[in-house]
């Protein structure tokens, strides 16, 4: 049990939540045990699987064609605009659901997918331990939502300048982090006594993607430079980083149920974007209680969850819109939203209940 100040990280503090937790969690086990047996259910997931690895492969093939194609310069940079920012975060779904379930029972046709991830300086298998690592770690004493409170007390444009350099900032880590000689994190470097084979693939991500985009950069040097870096080096780990701050934004990293932002579609126009987002951005805090359940099965059992949700206060996804469909107009209105994040104090008046971390994961 670890402490801060006078603040004890236990649920129990509030019989109430633990209970209703309790409760949560029959349900999910439901759903788990339908997931594992009946045939209909194996059936939906198998297809659902397939067809994202599907996505997954032509999201990268017209990334390619409207980089490398014959199109007129000009014609590509309109294009790439929303299209770099739609790919790059439904390339993030896909290689999210591929960390939970891979799509085929053949591990050499799961690790053919993530390779064709070196043509967009993706490595799925690295951010697959970086992602269970986000699970397991559960610090309110660490979250991204204290920098984004410190960003909401500047005033004016100075808030916007501070939250450009945050995500300057992230989004230059990220891009470090998947370098061949940067260091790896103790959990992927435990890999090399415990899973060998993905710790090596891991290591040959790392150098592939730099030898790749030195060969592109000799082939097409200009396509290279304009518009693939842009669109895949740039745009991609900074759209990966807000969806990230999204899901967690507004939260309370200490209360179970409000660990994540989730919202129920309501229009038609939500259901659509969620819809083709896969409905990551409206289940993220269910994902997170329930993160065993298959992801075509979350709203379902979101639905479930709706009451718990109302009566505890879980924050509202604030990217359920356009901004997933690739409109920067959108993504603006968005980040308006992340520069004026309450602290939680403010959010929630009454004491939270600190959650164990780790509560209910298990990779």
């Amino acid at each position: 049990m670890s402490t801060r100040g006078d603040t004890v990280l236990v649920l129990d503090r509030d019989p109430a939540v633990r209970e209703d937790l309790k409760k949560a969690w029959r349900t999910a086990r439901r759903f788990l045990r339908l997931q594992r047996e009946h045939p209909l259910w194996l059936r939906r997931q198998a297809i659902a699987d397939r067809f994202l690895a599907l996505e997954w492969v032509l999201l990268i093939a017209v990334t390619y064609l409207l980089i490398f194609g014959p199109l007129p310069w000009p014609l590509k940079a309109v294009l790439l605009i929303p299209w770099s920012l739609y790919s790059s975060l439904a390339l993030d779904v896909a290689v999210h659901y591929f960390n939970h379930w891979p799509p085929f029972r053949r591990e050499g046709l799961n690790v053919l997918l993530r390779a064709l991830g070196v043509l967009v300086f993706f490595s799925p298998l690295e951010v697959r331990y970086h992602h269970w690592q986000h699970h397991r770690y559960n610090d309110p004493f660490d979250d991204p939502q204290t920098a984004l409170q410190e960003i909401a007390r500047r005033p004016g444009w100075r808030s916007w300048l501070a939250l450009g350099k945050y995500l300057g900032r992230e989004t230059m880590r990220s891009v470090w982090g998947f370098l061949p000689w940067s260091e790896m994190p103790p959990y992927v470097r435990a890999l090399k006594a415990a899973k060998p084979a993905h710790y090596r693939e891991i290591v040959a991500t790392r150098w592939a993607g730099p030898c790749w985009l030195v060969a592109l950069l000799v082939w097409q040097p200009v396509e290279t430079a304009l518009f693939l870096v842009p669109a895949t080096l740039l745009v991609a780990p900074l759209a990966s980083f807000i969806m990230n701050l999204t899901d967690h934004a507004p939260s309370d990293l200490t209360h179970p149920f409000r660990q994540a932002t989730w919202l129920e579609p309501r229009t038609r126009m939500e259901r659509l974007i969620s819809l083709v987002n896969h409905q990551t951005a409206a289940t993220h805090l269910t994902h997170h209680l329930f993160p065993q359940v298959h992801w075509i099965h979350m709203r379902r059992l979101q639905r479930r969850m709706g009451r718990l949700y109302t009566r505890y206060g879980a924050p509202r996804s604030m990217v359920l819109n356009s901004t997933l469909l690739g409109n920067p107009l959108a993504l603006a209105r968005v980040l308006g939203g992340l520069k004026r994040v309450r602290p939680v104090g403010e959010t929630w008046a009454e004491r939270p209940v600190l959650l164990d971390v780790g509560e209910g994961f298990t990779p």
